[in-house]
């Protein structure tokens, strides 16, 4: 990839949006176009925090190691979507691992670039929210992971992805359709439940799908997690 291509792709990511063309130049100018086969691990939990990515083609998941050899998804990342960049805020080590679902194309921006950018007094503020919107993520993901039963996770699972990627359409939202494996890895629930969870679910019309599709109802679903996700009062 040319470094003009790179500054584009950098341009079109939030974080670096408002970046003056002089700071794109020297961040393009310093990053490294990477590509990972599908199932290649971009990073290891654990692993030194040297640099950060941003998807410019492909799918790759995020995962935390679990009992034995299973894995939780934290995260799903798409083309323009930064990751790996918490890791360089105060020098530690990899949270989580990064892993390829498929062909991806990356941009890496080297640790040393990153901090640079960071003497930009606007940019260190957008940075805050930007970890702040990550923080309450995580937060909403452990809440619906730990809380209610295992149809309750899988409604919630859903719920969150309608947010994210949803289209919306006459009293309902569209998401893509993913494999019951990954909502598992979602809610820390095993493949069996989830498609248990989806067929209560789908009798109670809360959720329809097709091959490539699923339709969640909003009136039904956000009836269902308000009275399965609520916290008693004491």
């Amino acid at each position: 990839m040319t470094t003009a291509a790179k500054k584009e792709w950098l341009k079109s990511v939030a974080l670096f949006s408002t970046l003056s063309d002089g700071e794109l130049d020297a961040l393009a100018t310093s990053a490294a176009s990477v590509t990972v086969q599908k199932h290649g691990r971009v990073f290891e939990e654990g692993a030194p925090g040297d640099c950060c990515y941003v998807l410019t083609a492909g799918e790759a998941r995020v995962v935390l190691s679990g009992d034995g050899d299973s894995e939780m998804l934290l995260a799903t990342i798409r083309p323009r979507m930064i990751v790996g960049e918490l890791a360089l805020l105060d020098g530690s080590t990899r949270s989580a691992a990064l892993v390829a679902s498929e062909l991806c194309r990356f941009i890496r921006i080297p640790a040393p670039a990153f901090t640079q950018l960071r003497k930009n007094a606007g940019f260190e503020e957008r940075l805050v929210k930007h970890v702040a919107a990550r923080l309450r993520e995580t937060n909403d993901q452990m809440r619906g992971v730990a809380t209610g039963s295992a149809i309750a996770r899988v409604a919630w699972c859903l719920s969150r992805m309608a947010r994210q990627e949803g289209t919306l359409q006459g009293g309902g939202i569209l998401i893509p359709k993913r494999a019951h494996q990954e909502l598992a890895e979602m809610t820390g629930c095993s493949r069996e439940t989830v498609t248990r969870a989806l067929g209560v679910l789908k009798r109670k019309k809360c959720v329809s799908w097709t091959a490539k599709v699923m339709r969640l109802e909003i009136e039904p679903l956000q009836r269902y997690l308000r009275t399965q996700l609520e916290v008693p009062r004491a």
